[in-house]
């Protein structure tokens, strides 16, 4: 959140400590110039909850800040829908607001793409991929030094826009301080990062093939990157290969799709 709504939070939460969830549930569907700060305030009431739900589901690849970005963002979307949705005769807020949370940890949990899956995926979707090359992508992706490109590019697998991304990182890198306040990050420039990102990716990929094959590595290890035995994890390298045609009419993995698009974004770029 930034100055403004921290300081409204700060003024309200005297007055508002001793509303229920429901009353101030209300005055948010008001939609007057409060109800950021009183989102914000409901918000943090849970706070401790929620990052102890954290602690007992996250996998361990999932950062504690990313999911209170992700969770902000599906009770803020379309005028905090989420949070007005809410029935008390139904469950407490408390209840309702853990519910949400452990729905998205489950959600960001799934949309978790460790290599080996990726291949197996891959190898059952059985649509003509290079599966080496689209693995290689993701762990140049996974590896890559920069986060905020880093961020872009995992973003774009999981199927957010653009304009999504863009409100996502502007809302991080103003929580790290790294984003003015009254600044915002736009679409165009999420496009410019992607394509640079990848375009840096491919350099980093296209290895040179004639020095390896002159040290005696196979044809195999070459397209692969692998200079001995079981290296694919280790190299930094690899030669990106060309990937065959795809029918999207055979490709049912949402996250093989998206990755399948970059990968000829950057083979094409």
């Amino acid at each position: 959140m930034n100055d403004v709504i921290q300081a409204a939070v700060k003024r309200l939460e005297p007055k508002y400590k001793p509303r229920s969830d429901k009353e101030i549930i209300t005055e948010i569907g008001l939609g007057d110039s409060s109800g950021d700060a009183l989102f914000y305030l409901l918000f943090g009431r849970y706070a401790e909850m929620l990052e102890a739900i954290f602690r007992r589901q996250s996998s361990g690849r999932i950062e504690f800040d990313d999911f209170m970005l992700e969770l902000d963002i599906r009770l803020f979307v379309n005028r905090c829908a989420a949070i007005l949705s809410f029935d008390e005769n139904k469950a407490s807020f408390k209840t309702y607001l853990g519910t949400i949370a452990h729905n998205l940890l489950y959600d960001m949990s799934a949309k978790e793409m460790p290599t080996l899956d990726i291949l197996e995926a891959l190898r059952q979707a059985d649509c003509g991929f290079d599966e080496y090359g689209m693995s290689i992508l993701v762990d140049a992706i996974n590896s890559y030094p920069n986060k905020d490109s880093r961020y872009v590019l995992l973003k774009t697998i999981e199927g957010y826009k653009s304009k999504e991304i863009a409100a996502m990182l502007t809302r991080r890198r103003q929580e790290e301080g790294t984003l003015d306040k009254g600044k915002s990050l736009t679409p165009a420039y999420i496009d410019t990062v992607r394509s640079r990102t990848l375009k840096a990716i491919r350099r980093m990929m296209s290895g040179p093939r004639e020095q390896a094959e002159s040290c005696g590595v196979s044809a195999c290890q070459v397209s692969l990157g692998v200079t001995e035995p079981f290296a694919l994890a280790k190299t930094s390298i690899p030669t990106l290969l060309e990937p065959e045609a795809a029918s999207f009419t055979d490709i049912t993995n949402p996250f093989i799709t998206n990755i399948y698009i970059l990968y000829n974004q950057m083979v094409e770029d």
